[in-house]
């Protein structure tokens, strides 16, 4: 039975794609309106020996830029840690936040760049300084405020499932969704970070991946029984 509300899905264009491919084939009613997209730098900065990456969009610009494999990464993510080995890179640790990898780099890594978006969540370079590590950061891609479309203004009017990934989707959300369309959507936050952004009371992913959010997300629209799928995108 197809779910009574439809899935709103804000992320850049890119990566509500192929979430919404698979909602759809299982039933789904799907509107993507992506509140930003993706720019990235002009030019790589000057590298260090050793990289973080905290998401795959650092390092889908990293291979824009024409950035060479072979130094030792460590990433927030699993999917962002497959994304760096694809771009040749010699993964050395995976942890689910920023938080947890700021702990998870061990004392004798090398000098670290952490290849990051303009907007960010804290600063993992100054905790890695906290430790007595060398590191700083460096901006590689910009995530550009959209505005909502009609499409999307009606489906909040109407009431709608809204999966968020990151603090500021969800901040973007709160900014653009009319007063009186919270009480009609159910919200779903990949972390208590996600959650903390918006107004009103979210359900939260059991781990902050991909994974985490795809089952939360079967089981609100009663779609559990589907297996062997995977909400990572």
């Amino acid at each position: 039975m197809a779910p009574v509300l439809p899935v709103l899905l804000t992320r850049p264009a890119e990566a509500s794609a192929p979430m919404a491919t698979r909602l759809r084939a299982l039933g789904a009613s799907v509107v993507e309106a992506p509140l930003m997209r993706i720019t990235f730098a002009e030019a790589l900065p000057d590298l260090a020996p050793g990289l973080i990456f905290t998401s795959r969009n650092g390092v889908a610009a990293y291979r824009a830029l024409g950035g060479p494999g072979g130094r030792p990464v460590w990433c927030v993510g699993p999917r962002t840690g497959e994304a760096a080995e694809a771009a040749g890179l010699d993964l050395r640790g995976v942890a689910p936040d920023a938080e947890a990898l700021a702990w998870a780099v061990p004392e004798g890594a090398p000098p670290l760049l952490h290849l990051r978006g303009a907007a960010q969540r804290g600063d993992l370079a100054a905790a890695l300084r906290a430790r007595g590590l060398a590191a700083r950061d460096a901006v590689v891609y910009a995530q550009e405020a959209l505005p909502l479309g009609p499409a999307a203004r009606a489906v909040l009017e109407r009431g709608a499932v809204v999966p968020l990934y990151s603090p500021r989707s969800a901040a973007l959300l709160a900014q653009a969704c009319p007063d009186a369309a919270w009480e009609r959507l159910r919200l779903l936050s990949l972390s208590p970070a996600v959650a903390a952004a918006l107004p009103v009371a979210s359900e939260i992913a059991e781990a902050p991946d991909g994974a985490a959010m795809w089952a939360l997300l079967l089981r609100v629209l009663d779609l559990s029984a589907v297996e062997g799928q995977d909400g990572s995108d």
